[in-house]
């Protein structure tokens, strides 16, 4: 993707800040404090550029199950009940 995107995995709002430190290599954590920092100190042009970036770009389509790297093996499977008997 050449392009800006966000990511499903490891957002906290809308996944911009994590795209944007996925896109350019940085620390997410990093990234976070200073998206942050600039929303506040931007007196509200931080917060309308999140806004409109929430909006606009669209998601990262990832190769790899979302849930890889929770250890997802599949649905729950119900157990096989065994039938009631009137004895018990």
């Amino acid at each position: 993707m050449s392009g800006f995107y966000k990511l499903r995995r490891g957002r906290v709002v809308s996944g911009v800040i994590a795209g944007l430190s996925d896109k350019f290599g940085w620390d997410l954590g990093l990234a976070r404090v200073l998206g942050g920092l600039f929303i506040i100190f931007s007196h509200g042009l931080g917060l309308l550029l999140y806004i409109l970036a929430a909006i606009f770009f669209p998601y990262k389509t990832e190769n790899h199950h979302y849930y890889q790297d929770y250890d997802y093996t599949g649905p729950r499977r119900r157990k096989e009940a065994r039938p009631v008997s009137d004895k018990d």
